[in-house]
């Protein structure tokens, strides 16, 4: 097949040129144009600000059914495909792209949230050559300044490189603003654009401040966590140095010992409403509690709809906001966690739902146990059922053999315990969340440093990383029983303890690619990628959009078995 990455860059760099340039042409009343505005320091720190609200279109829009994480959280071991939520009174094909990417037999280049990817990132890479190109031009702005909000952006680009490399293999290496329209695109092999992060990384942890008066903006910590993940992946690849490992390590021991950040004293603070900004926090997209204008999904992404389910529920009660059930949680997740001695669990899932209204012909009043879910570690039998229901009479407990989706025959209520860190308390919209998304925190960087020191064959040092996050995780005078030894850890361990650690949060497909685990784990445990049983060495690459491909003017070719 042709193809056709080179014309989506071209329709969005136009997009992006032409929008601005419209609006400036019906609100210039000094003659400002974008040439000239960007020049002055204002203009460009408006321009490197843009360069930072890309990380909300590129991973935080909640613009339609392209707001969802399917690259992130689909086709892998702890999440099943869920139901697809109507939205405008339509399912579009939201079912389609979602089971193709989940299942990945049916997986090709067609797929609308593949393509909503690239578009995404490629944008969002555009709007950082933008800035980086017009550097050199700007008046009135200290040569410390210049450099440092350049290291900012170089970042941001590395960011998205690094997605695009890790999601599509082989990709357009574009490094220069498009002001013409360009035809062709080659893509540059993956080896190369590795090279060209580690470039851009160390050169930009070089300008980057330790500490930023605004928070949200990139910092020094940031920058090594980023490459520590970069050289950490790196060392899994045909193409690794024999020191990727030993430099990921390196890395993320100097964000954990300079003292800059550090671990919150427990592991629901981290994810506190009035909390976002704590010292765990190494980089988060930020969004706008006092606008609300715009906000993210990441909170609504891994539940079901109450109203729609139970009765004792209301529509657009905030108690319960609107859920997108795109994803549920594999029982596999759920039996991960020892929930005698670790936190974790209550933190993540909520298990226990009151109704907030009265239903008399059920004799429901508001406030009522509605809904209950056994923790699925801890026996629950008959008599405790019977004893539970005396307390609460008008409850429905479902055990974990229920928590399945009710789709595809799969004999599930379509219940189970949401994800519930990302709850908004304060949020006045059904729909969204302006909850901060977090990207990098310190106790991933401390599972870094544990996966590079195991690939090191320094078990004692990977166990002692892990044992600094288990300890936190810990139930009160629990911490002892939570730590583990340096026998116990293997690629297994870690990345089951990154799923403990970091439920809901975008980075499974990563993880699980990177180890070499994909394929063994989801067909393990994702119960319709394994009915399937089509995920093979292939789909570690996504294809290229069918839509890159039919506008691009050369050759350029798809990715092998698409």
């Amino acid at each position: 097949m042709k193809s056709k990455t080179k014309y989506i860059l071209i329709s969005l760099v136009s997009l992006f040129l032409f929008s601005c340039e419209d609006f400036l042409m019906e609100e210039n009343k000094s003659n400002i144009t974008a040439e000239n505005y960007f020049t002055s320091a204002s203009g460009y720190e408006t321009l490197v600000t843009s360069a930072y609200s890309t990380l909300r279109t590129a991973i935080g829009n909640a613009g339609g059914s392209r707001g969802f994480p399917y690259m992130f959280c689909s086709g892998v071991d702890i999440y099943n495909r869920g139901e697809s939520q109507l939205v405008g009174g339509t399912y579009e094909s939201r079912d389609v792209y979602s089971s193709e990417l989940n299942e990945y037999g049916a997986l090709d280049a067609q797929n609308d949230f593949v393509d909503a990817f690239y578009t995404n990132f490629y944008y969002a890479v555009q709007v950082c050559n933008t800035a980086i190109s017009r550097a050199d031009k700007v008046d009135g702005i200290a040569d410390s300044r210049k450099k440092q909000l350049l290291a900012e952006v170089k970042f941001l680009r590395a960011y998205y490189y690094y997605n695009l490399v890790e999601q599509f293999g082989d990709v357009p290496l574009v490094t220069e603003e498009i002001t013409s329209a360009v035809t062709h695109f080659e893509r540059t092999p993956e080896d190369q654009v590795y090279q060209f992060l580690i470039s851009e990384l160390e050169e930009s942890i070089v300008n980057i401040p330790e500490v930023q008066e605004e928070f949200g903006r990139v910092t020094k910590g940031a920058a090594k966590h980023l490459l520590a993940l970069v050289y950490l992946t790196r060392g899994y690849k045909s193409f690794a140095e024999a020191n990727d490992f030993s430099k990921a390590a390196s890395l993320a021991d100097e964000v954990i010992n300079d003292g800059s950040y550090s671990l919150q004293n427990t592991f629901s603070e981290v994810f506190a409403r009035d909390n976002e900004t704590n010292s765990e926090v190494i980089l988060s997209i930020q969004y706008d509690y006092g606008s609300e204008l715009e906000g993210s999904l990441q909170s609504r992404q891994f539940g079901w709809q109450l109203n729609e389910k139970e009765s004792g529920f209301a529509f657009g009660d905030l108690t319960y906001p609107i859920q997108y059930p795109q994803f549920s949680p594999s029982q596999f997740l759920y039996r991960l966690f020892n929930t005698s001695i670790d936190s974790r669990y209550d933190a993540t899932f909520l298990s226990e739902y009151y109704a907030t209204v009265d239903v008399p012909a059920l004799e429901i009043e508001k406030g009522d146990l509605r809904v209950y879910f056994p923790k699925p570690d801890q026996p629950f039998t008959e008599q405790d059922s019977l004893d539970f229901m005396a307390q609460h009479p008008v409850a429905n407990i479902i055990t974990i053999g229920k928590w399945l989706p009710d789709i595809e025959n799969l004999g599930g209520t379509g219940k189970f315990p949401m994800i519930w860190k990302f709850y908004d308390p304060v949020t006045t919209d059904v729909y969204v969340s302006t909850r901060d998304i977090i990207l990098f925190r310190l106790a991933e960087t401390y599972l870094i440093a544990a996966e590079a020191y195991y690939k090191m064959e320094d078990n004692t040092k990977a166990a002692s990383r892990i044992n600094t996050v288990r300890k936190r995780a810990a139930l009160p005078g629990k911490e002892s029983e939570m730590e583990i030894q340096a026998s116990d850890v293997d690629i297994d361990f870690i990345l089951d303890e990154r799923a403990r650690e970091m439920a809901g949060e975008y980075k499974r497909w990563y993880d699980l690619k990177r180890t070499g685990k994909l394929i063994e784990r989801t067909l393990e445990h994702n119960v319709l990628a394994k009915r399937e049983n089509k995920l093979d060495e292939h789909h570690l690459v996504r294809p290229i959009p069918q839509t890159v491909i039919d506008r691009d003017f050369g050759e350029f070719p798809q990715n092998p078995g698409y």
